[in-house]
């Protein structure tokens, strides 16, 4: 909800305030850091009695306003700490008599703090309304409010995630599809399956796509939904089949159906809306192929299933009857226990769970829903109970009574990361990590400088999956979501609660009536809308997914007039990004990392003092244009934390000095002269724990020795004499280490070996200029390795020397090649489809 967002980033902004407030008592600044105590004091009171308040507003039109109040006050001072602290905080200046840098700004200064306690003053009385009317609608408080973040990603945690196999009451159905991809008739080309929204269509897909994606040459999947963007669907389709880079450049369409013609090709479509959509795609994926290719295609519309593959493609699935429906919530209930032994639901809670089930009206995504809330509640009647009541007293069909209830059920902290799914396209495959950057320049999660936001937000993303509200798509080697999605019945759900309570707007439902309260928008063509800060005071995140085919969307200069904005995500093509830009004063995140331009980027982005995360996605900048000092080419990005996929012709060496808060570097066209400055005698940064590096050129050496926090290193080297400590020294505490593209000559694991904290060791795609083995047997071999991954394409792996002794811990093996020669006990824990590996 609205009311929890707001309060959940005033309590962040405010303890972030109050943690770089050290000051003394009888200072200027004394009063302040009393009032930002006050806030967050206030916040989380108020936070703490949400819970209360929300079950009784229903037959309380007081309490239901209080609940508006709140939210009201809370996002009035996030206005004002976002208007007055910048300006406080330009006056301070360093040293003894930092507080006031001149005389000059003396005045300034006492005229902007006396305004900020002027209006904390009003809010404060504005505070004591709130807390009388509370008190006489007997609004209690919740004593465990507000310490959800104290939930963090443990990364020696094994989730108890329920495995996509959960697929009951289908199985005849499922083999007799198996059945008839296999089968020599060429009549038989395609499955069509049809069915209504959350009957589990994708999962029977899915199901049949990894079975038998194996017994032909390639294979893509790839999501459709209502509004598909077909030619980014082709290119997606053209790099899973594995169409040339270049072929993919130019004549995509003829080339890719010329390889679809020539190979054995599985292709799995899942959620085609219309008719139209087929039209597009079927030029291009052959349906008259004489190679035994295959189609698997979803849809909830059995007019387009027939349209697309004729009667007898049609493979329709019903709700499930009780007997398969308390099959699926059992089997979904005890896949989750740790103790595998514990019988789930226990006896005295059968009869209500199966009313619960009952109430599901055999929808599966219902069921998975109606699981993910009982696995958070307490183990007995009066709980159990609680739901059920609900169900049954509810006027909303069974689908959206779960759906509403489990909403409802969600801790506040989750509420906004939930709704804030519905900000992406349906069907979008969400990266966690542009997901993490946008949350924290909304201070929705709390970066307080001692824990690792990515695993602040991977606990989050955990809760969510163990309700089942988002589908996680991708894992890393650790364990951690790397990628997930949401139902599309989820993503209407949260689009309306969104609308309701006011959290963001779409293209599809903004209204001129909403834009002066709107924080949050998401559109599909920067060409439609005119961006005026009078119309959009604020706006705060700005999310732009366009759809406009070949045609490039034109970002328009007034784009620099939303002074409030904290998030800029771009995706898509696009003209230029206007060098107005750098009048984003407040600009947290900028994510274009998968958005291409016409025309170079502007370098003033290169020097956005107040940028945190910056995510490019390998475009160029414009050619430098100050002929005197050069300064155009440095970078001035004092406050960065994430610098993704930055190119080392733009970040030059000397420039790695001054990023002193960075915290993940991915740097690529690395030289000698970057590897210098990160070798240097002291860390370019003390708060480095993530560092990706290519390196094109011959490597020379690089040492990390004294880099203690970098835990995750990640290097693309074309050459490596070896791994020698003359040649690179590894960070003390390092944890997850990826080589990649590498060319060895000799057994890297001599070295390897010896790291004292290595949990995670991943190998991609390295050649071996003569027979080599990797040895790693020996006593103080590998004494912390969990996971290793050893994946190559055509060039076949070292030798693999293992003993009983070595890798004491190790509980997970990798390999794509399923026909390499593997010492047995690293085949008993043998893996041969991949967890997803990514950096970034």
């Amino acid at each position: 909800m609205a009311e929890s967002a707001a309060l959940t980033a005033v309590i962040n902004q405010a303890v972030q305030i109050g943690a770089n407030l050290i000051v003394e008592t009888g200072s200027r600044l004394y009063r302040l850091k009393e009032d930002i105590e006050w806030i967050e004091s206030k916040m989380r009171h108020f936070k703490s009695c949400l819970k209360d308040a929300e079950s009784k507003q229903g037959g309380s039109y007081e309490v239901a306003n209080l609940i508006n109040e709140m939210r009201d006050l809370a996002l009035d001072i996030e206005d004002i700490l976002d208007t007055y602290l910048p300006e406080i905080e330009s006056h301070k200046g360093k040293g003894p008599f930092r507080f006031v840098k001149h005389a000059a700004c003396i005045l300034c200064y006492g005229a902007t703090a006396n305004t900020f306690a002027w209006k904390i003053e009003r809010i404060k009385r504005r505070a004591q309304d709130i807390e009388a009317t509370r008190e006489r609608c007997r609004i209690n408080l919740d004593t465990d409010g507000g310490n959800a973040d104290m939930d963090v990603w443990d990364r020696r945690k094994k989730f108890l995630v329920a495995p996509e196999s959960i697929f009951v009451g289908r199985k005849d159905t499922l083999q007799e599809v198996k059945e008839k991809l296999r089968s020599s008739d060429l009549d038989c080309k395609m499955i069509c399956i049809v069915g209504d929204a959350g009957v589990g269509k994708t999962t029977a897909g899915k199901n049949i796509y990894k079975e038998m994606k194996n017994e032909f040459t390639s294979s893509a999947l790839v999501y459709v939904s209502n509004e598909p963007r077909v030619p980014e669907l082709l290119l997606e389709i053209a790099k899973l089949v594995g169409l040339e880079k270049e072929k993919m450049e130019e004549n995509l369409e003829a080339n890719l159906c010329s390889l679809l013609n020539e190979k054995r090709c599985l292709i799995f479509l899942d959620d085609i809306w219309k008719n139209e959509t087929w039209d597009e795609l079927k030029n291009v994926i052959p349906i008259n192929s004489r190679n035994c290719s295959r189609i698997i295609i979803t849809s909830r519309y059995t007019h387009v299933g027939r349209y697309i593959g004729g009667e007898s493609s049609l493979i329709e699935l019903k709700l499930l009857d009780q007997e398969k429906s308390w099959e699926l919530f059992s089997e979904s209930m005890n896949s989750s226990l740790e103790n595998m032994s514990e019988r789930f639901p226990p006896i005295e809670l059968e009869d209500i769970a199966k009313k619960i089930v009952k109430r599901c009206g055999g929808l599966p995504l219902a069921i998975v829903v109606a699981v993910g809330l009982l696995r958070q509640r307490r183990r007995n009647k009066h709980a159990w109970n609680e739901v059920l009541d609900i169900l049954s007293t509810s006027s909303e069909n069974n689908c959206s009574k779960i759906l509403s209830l489990s909403y409802k059920d969600l801790p506040h902290d989750l509420r906004p990361l939930f709704l804030y799914f519905g900000l992406f396209p349906e069907d979008e495959e969400i990266v966690v990590f542009d997901l993490a950057k946008a949350w924290l320049a909304e201070k929705l999660i709390r970066d307080d400088g001692n824990r690792n936001p990515d695993e602040i937000a991977a606990a989050k993303l955990e809760m969510l999956s163990d309700r089942n509200l988002i589908q996680v798509s991708k894992r890393d080697l650790d364990g951690r979501v790397i990628r997930c999605r949401i139902h599309d019945l989820l993503h209407v759900f949260c689009i309306e609660m969104a609308e309701e309570n006011n959290f963001f707007c779409t293209s599809h439902n903004i209204h001129s009536n909403s834009f002066s309260m709107l924080r949050r928008l998401t559109i599909d063509n920067t060409s439609q809308y005119s961006f005026s800060n009078s119309k959009t005071p604020k706006l705060r995140t700005l999310l732009c997914f366009s759809k406009s085919g070949e045609e490039r969307s034109l970002i328009p200069n007034e784009i620099g007039n939303l002074s409030s904005l904290t998030c800029l995500k771009l995706r898509g093509k696009f003209q230029k990004i206007p060098s107005t830009i750098r009048n984003l004063k407040k600009l947290v995140t900028l994510d274009i990392g998968k958005a291409s331009f016409y025309c170079d980027l502007p370098r003033t982005i290169l020097r956005m003092k107040h940028l945190k995360h910056l995510l490019i996605g390998g475009g160029l900048f414009e050619s430098n244009k100050c002929t005197k000092l050069n300064v155009g080419n440095e970078v001035c990005l004092p406050n960065i934390e994430t610098l993704s996929n930055v190119s080392g012709t733009i970040l030059k060496a000397r420039s790695l000095q001054e990023l002193s808060n960075l915290r993940e570097l991915g740097l690529y066209g690395t030289n000698d002269e970057h590897l210098n400055v990160i070798s240097g005698k002291t860390p370019i940064s003390e708060k480095l724990h993530k560092l990706r590096l290519s390196v094109s050129q011959k490597f020379k050496r690089l040492n990390l020795s004294h880099y203690d926090h970098l835990t995750k290193l990640t290097l693309i080297v074309n050459f490596i004499p070896s791994l020698t400590p003359d040649i690179i020294e590894f960070p003390p505490n390092l944890i997850y280490l990826s080589l990649a593209r590498m060319v060895f000559i000799e057994d890297p694991m001599k070295v390897l070996k010896e790291l004292p904290r290595l949990e995670i060791l991943s190998l991609l795609y390295n050649e071996y200029r003569k027979p080599i083995t990797f040895d790693f047997s020996g006593e103080n071999s590998f004494p912390e390795l969990q996971v290793l991954s050893i994946i190559s394409d055509y060039v076949e792996i070292p030798e693999l020397i293992v003993d009983q002794i070595g890798m004491p811990k190790l509980y997970k093996f990798e390999c794509f090649q399923k026909d390499c020669n593997v010492p047995q006990r690293l085949r008993e824990i043998m893996l041969v489809e991949s967890s997803s590996i990514e950096e970034w």
